[in-house]
């Protein structure tokens, strides 16, 4: 049969490239110069001469036109499913790339913002060091003053203390002379009595040494009622100042209480500050590194979404311009076919005549 090197013939006109202004001899002329063409040329010759049928020829052709439509029809569905599968995967890694854009723009915010909380609590640490240091300089200074107070309270209190035993001592004495003892009986207590008073160099104490200086000289019971007068007021005068002493003592024991208490209280809240302070600044420091590294790590997944985007775009523009070019190549193979159907149905004589006169290519 002639069927199969006639099928091959023709499969190597195909290729060739014609327009539809040329003239049917100037289609078999383009052809004729093709060594695979001429080959054609020849087989077509060869039927004619035979007188074998045309018919097959055009079955031939057919086919050929068959099997390229079937060709592109299957391209077609091949390229439909690829670009499905292509925009779903643009569609992944450009959903991908905007997820690693948003962490890397989110951590890039925590590091900023931590960095910035993490400076200010630094400074706050130091401020808050130094009210630390402040605080217990008050409060060890406020006590010292204090006990200053307290120590000052406790001597004055004894000194009141010694002059009221003084007083009460000389109350006696002065009572016995009354009663008509011997001032000589009396000489010793009396003197240590006005020698205590005068240790005391108090201004209050003056009148009442000089009446009992007098006293030892001459005892007369007029001055002795001066002088018991004198000793009870002065008695009085020296309770009084006692109790205003306690009074001073137990108000400033009342301030102190209070003060040191506010002052413990805002060191118990500078210290537990402080802890919270340098505790943030550790945290600080441990957020910044870890935004730090997820940010590296964000920033290459990021590059590696983005290289896998360039190469599927890469592919895609590479399989779309292959489905182009192999389409048109089929388009221009189909009206090859097409005008070889044309001439050898529609313009029989004018391929026979063209047939007649070509010369043979070998």
């Amino acid at each position: 049969m002639r069927i199969v090197p006639v099928l091959t013939l023709i499969l190597a006109v195909a290729t060739a490239r014609v327009t539809k202004t040329e003239s049917p001899k100037e289609v078999l002329a383009q052809i004729n110069k093709d060594s695979f063409g001429n080959s054609v040329l020849s087989v077509l010759q060869l039927q004619l001469a035979t007188g074998g049928p045309v018919g097959e020829i055009q079955i031939l052709l057919n086919n050929i036109a068959s099997q390229l439509n079937g060709d592109q029809k299957k391209a077609d569905k091949v390229h439909e499913s690829d670009t499905v599968a292509f925009e779903k995967i643009i569609a992944d890694l450009e959903q991908e790339i905007a997820y690693h854009q948003s962490q890397i723009v989110a951590l890039s915010n925590l590091r900023d913002s931590t960095t910035e909380a993490l400076g200010e609590a630094e400074v706050e640490v130091r401020v808050v060091t130094s009210d630390i240091a402040n605080n217990e300089r008050s409060f060890a200074d406020e006590s010292a003053t204090r006990q200053s107070q307290h120590e000052t309270w406790v001597r004055k209190d004894a000194e009141h203390v010694d002059q009221m035993d003084a007083i009460d001592e000389a109350s006696k004495i002065v009572q016995h002379l009354q009663a008509g003892v011997a001032f000589a009986q009396l000489k010793s207590r009396f003197e240590k009595v006005q020698a205590k008073l005068m240790e005391s160099k108090h201004a209050l104490f003056k009148p009442l040494i000089n009446a009992l200086t007098q006293l030892a000289s001459k005892v007369d019971n007029k001055s002795i009622i001066k002088i018991l007068e004198l000793l009870a007021q002065i008695r009085q005068q020296l309770v009084a100042s006692r109790a205003s002493l306690l009074a001073t003592e137990e108000r400033q024991a009342a301030n102190w209480e209070v003060q040191s208490g506010h002052l413990q209280e805002e060191h118990k809240r500078l210290v537990e500050r402080k802890a919270f302070l340098e505790n943030s600044i550790v945290q600080f420091k441990v957020t910044i590194q870890e935004a730090v590294e997820d940010l590296e790590d964000q920033t290459l997944f990021l590059e590696d979404a983005e290289d896998s985007l360039a190469i599927q775009e890469r592919w895609a523009a590479e399989q779309e311009a292959q489905y182009e070019a192999q389409t048109f190549e089929r388009e221009q193979q189909l009206e090859v076919v097409e005008r070889l159907q044309e001439v050898l149905t529609q313009k029989m004589s004018a391929a026979s005549e063209f047939l007649q006169v070509r010369e043979e290519v070998f």
